[in-house]
C-alpha cells in the first residue's frame, strides 16, 4: 500500500469524515484550497491526513 493524503474534515473529532484521497500532498492541498474559504478551514476542523503503509494515520502535513 502506497501512502495517500485525505482531505478530512472534523479531524480527530467525533463525526470524523473523509473527503477525498489524492495520491501526493500537492494535489490534496489543490484540492482543499479550491473547495473551503479560509474561515472554513478552522471552523470544519479541515486538515489533511496522511495514510501509512502501515495502516497508521498521521495530520503533520
Amino acid at each position: 500500500m502506497e501512502r495517500k493524503f485525505t482531505v478530512v474534515e472534523n479531524a480527530g473529532y467525533i463525526g470524523e469524515t473523509d473527503i477525498t484521497s489524492f495520491p501526493t500532498l500537492r494535489e490534496a492541498i489543490g484540492w482543499r484550497d479550491r473547495h473551503y474559504e479560509p474561515d472554513e478551514l478552522e471552523t470544519l476542523h479541515v486538515q489533511i491526513a496522511c495514510d501509512l503503509p502501515d495502516g497508521s494515520r498521521t495530520y503533520e502535513y
